[in-house]
């Protein structure tokens, strides 16, 4: 039996997969076929991403409307997976239902598994959630879900949320979606959590390789625990932003951060930020590794060798393009980036069986700088040992570790098949 938090976990997850999913059958032969292929692709996104595994039955109808019925399985590996039914329920155009003018209207009865689906009856008040979808001639779709508010306890926790709701548009290859949920807390044991107000945007289009652009934005309100009236901790609000990025023959993805706060009994940190990304990834190889099916019981490893030889081909790269700690004259700031670099001639699929020979390959450049008062009082907030942290500093300077340029502290490190440098000074 699940504990409250994993089950409260799993339903918050379901319901946001929810809008991504729910998505339309109609009658109409041309119709049809397009809202399956996008049925196709959300299902290839979701079990790629390891999030879910989906499953639509025949689509069951007439001239007048008809059923499908998809089910979702959040982790599906696991020995207690979470499954989810969506019933859907069709009415074909031209006005469907007497509204709007449209294909088909589908309106989308959720079931969860039978001891959730008892405690949400009882949390929702006699609610549902709800899954309304407009299939325009062409096969564009506009979705809008809704995941009323609700409160249940269990194990001495009780959750109280508001209502979500969102929107999820397909036109062709297109998809875009967005919605708002304004938070919720978990109290019990003289323990209070509250997840303050969050949104989310994101838009995609695929491409015939399966390999299109997207992007995303994820807004979360502070995140905030107390116990007996005291704060343990306090995080955010928080920005998450995600981007991939493609040409002809590279794809690169980059994930980005920042958190207002955060606050650890003593310890608080302001503004940090932080951008990844990983680039310079052959984009046929890629699409090669979308389209093997690494669970399938006759998979063969070696098929993956070409692919990552195309890969380390292409000579990819990972940058940290910005790490930062404050604002203003307190900002402490990292930046690094690593990448393959050989000759034309390179036997890759040797180098793959030697990795300190591939390694040898590998350059890293890092630099890091900040106003000398600012490290120093993050230095001391993060070291154990507060009163060391001038000497440590200072021993650092005299070693060439960190050289100081006017109010400064600064640090550029390089490693290639020469070695390691510190400002310029070999390492031996």
């Amino acid at each position: 039996m699940k504990s409250a938090p994993v089950r409260i976990a799993l339903i918050a997850t379901a319901a946001l997969l929810l809008g991504g999913v729910g998505l339309a059958v109609v009658a109409g032969q041309q119709t049809q076929r397009d809202v399956q292929e996008q049925l196709g692709r959300t299902k290839k996104a979701l079990e790629d991403s390891g999030l879910a595994t989906m499953v639509s039955s025949p689509y069951q109808g007439n001239a007048l409307g008809g059923t499908q019925v998809t089910t979702l399985t959040l982790m599906p590996e696991s020995d207690e997976p979470f499954v989810i039914t969506l019933t859907s329920h069709v009415h074909n155009g031209p006005f469907p239902q007497g509204k709007a003018f449209g294909a088909a209207t589908v309106t989308t009865d959720v079931t969860f598994p039978a001891d959730v689906q008892k405690t949400l009856d009882q949390a929702f008040g006699g609610q549902k959630i709800s899954l309304q979808t407009l299939v325009k001639f062409g096969g564009n779709s506009v979705t809008t879900y809704r995941v009323p508010a609700g409160q249940f306890t269990e194990e001495g926790m009780t959750a109280t949320w508001k209502a979500a709701s969102g929107t999820v548009t397909a036109e062709g290859d297109r998809v875009r979606s967005d919605g708002q949920w304004p938070g919720l807390t978990m109290k019990g044991d003289g323990g209070l959590v509250t997840v303050g107000d969050s949104t989310w945007f994101m838009t995609g289009e695929n491409a015939a390789d399966g390999l299109g652009d997207a992007a995303a934005t994820l807004n979360i309100g502070a995140i905030q625990a107390t116990e007996d009236g005291k704060t343990l901790f306090s995080f955010g609000p928080v920005k998450a932003e995600s981007a991939v990025q493609s040409d002809a023959k590279f794809v690169s993805s980059s994930a980005t951060y920042h958190v207002a706060k955060a606050a650890f009994e003593d310890q608080t940190l302001d503004n940090l930020n932080l951008k990844v990304t990983v680039g310079h990834l052959d984009r046929q190889a890629l699409a090669k590794l979308s389209r093997l099916d690494l669970e399938a019981e006759d998979f063969d490893p070696d098929a993956l060798n070409p692919i990552i030889e195309a890969v380390l081909k292409g000579a990819p790269t990972l940058s940290i393009d910005r790490f930062s700690v404050g604002s203003g004259k307190d900002e402490v700031q990292l930046t690094a980036k690593a990448a393959l670099k050989a000759g034309a001639n390179v036997d890759w699929s040797t180098l793959m069986l030697n990795p300190a020979a591939l390694m040898s390959l590998l350059t890293v450049q890092a630099h890091a700088e900040g106003e000398a008062q600012a490290i120093e009082a993050l230095a001391g907030d993060l070291a154990p040992g507060e009163a060391d942290v001038g000497m440590m500093l200072q021993a650092a300077q005299e070693q060439g570790i960190l050289v100081k340029k006017g109010s400064r502290l600064v640090t550029d490190v390089q490693l290639d098949q020469t070695g390691v440098k510190v400002n310029g000074v070999s390492m031996q």
